[in-house]
C-alpha cells in the first residue's frame, strides 16, 4: 500500500517527516531476556553473538538444527516477555496518525508472532531472519522500506543495540537508541551510529509527535 493512500485510509498526517517507524523487536518492544549462555552451552557456541555463529555452520542439516533450538527458547521467551513501557501506545497512536510501522528483527517470526498477539500490537511488516539477512545488514531496512515504497530519507530505524543502529545507518535512514538498563553502559560505543537517543518509548512518541493520552494497554505480564 502506498503511502498516500494509507494516510487517506487513516484519516492521517505525517508524522513529523517520518512515513515510517521501523522497530527492533527484542529489547525496544518487548523485554525479551534470552539466556544466551545456556544457549551458546547447549549448541557448543563460544562466540558473543550466538545467531553468526549458527549460521557460519557450513552443513545445513546442523545449522537448521541449531536453528530450530534457538527458536525453541525464543518463543518460550516470547511466552513469557513483557512489553516495554509505552509499546503498545506508541504502536496504536502510529497507527492513528496513518504512520506505517512494524518490526525488522534478528529473532525467528514465530516469536514475534506470539508477543504480537500476546500484547495486541498491531503492525503493518514483521521482517524476520527467514526474510532477509540480518542485522547489521541493512538487507531487512530496505526490505521494508521497499514494501511501501518509503524513501530511506523519510523513515527512522528505532533499536536498543548497535546492530540496529548500524543497518538503519547503511540502509540510509535516521536512527533512533532507545536507552535501558542493559545498553547504557555501552553509550559511548553506540551514540555516534544514533541521530537521536531516548530514555523511552514514550521519549519517542513525543518526538514525533504521537503521545497523546490512548486507551489503556492490555497487561504486560
Amino acid at each position: 500500500m502506498c503511502v498516500e493512500k494509507r494516510r487517506k485510509e487513516t484519516g492521517g498526517k505525517s508524522v513529523k517527516k517520518f512515513e515510517m517507524v521501523i522497530l527492533d523487536f527484542d529489547g525496544t518492544l518487548i523485554e525479551f531476556n534470552l539466556p544466551f549462555d545456556e544457549i551458546r552451552k547447549k549448541l557448543g557456541i563460544e562466540k558473543v553473538f550466538v545467531l553468526e555463529s549458527i549460521l557460519e555452520i557450513r552443513d545445513h542439516r546442523k545449522r537448521a538444527q541449531a536453528l530450530k533450538i534457538l527458536e525453541s527458547y525464543e518463543i518460550e521467551s516470547a511466552r513469557k516477555s513483557r512489553a516495554a513501557y509505552y509499546a503498545y501506545e506508541l504502536l496504536k497512536n502510529l497507527e492513528n496518525a496513518g504512520v506505517i510501522k512494524g518490526i525488522v528483527t534478528r529473532n525467528s517470526r514465530k516469536s514475534v508472532e506470539i508477543a504480537a498477539r500476546k500484547f495486541g500490537f498491531k503492525l503493518d511488516f514483521v521482517i524476520s531472519r527467514e526474510d532477509a539477512k540480518p542485522k547489521p545488514s541493512p538487507e531487512p531496512i530496505l526490505l521494508a522500506l521497499d514494501m511501501f515504497g518509503v524513501k530511506p530519507e523519510n523513515a527512522i530505524t528505532v533499536g536498543d543495540f548497535i546492530f540496529d543502529l548500524i543497518a538503519g545507518k547503511e540502509a540510509g535512514t535516521k536512527t533512533a537508541l532507545i536507552l535501558n538498563d542493559k545498553n547504557r553502559g555501552m553509550l559511548e560505543s553506540f551514540k555516534s551510529y544514533a541521530d537521536y537517543i531516548f530514555d523511552s518509548l514514550k521519549e519517542l512518541a513525543e518526538f514525533l509527535g504521537v503521545a497523546e493520552k490512548s486507551a489503556d494497554k492490555p497487561d504486560a505480564g
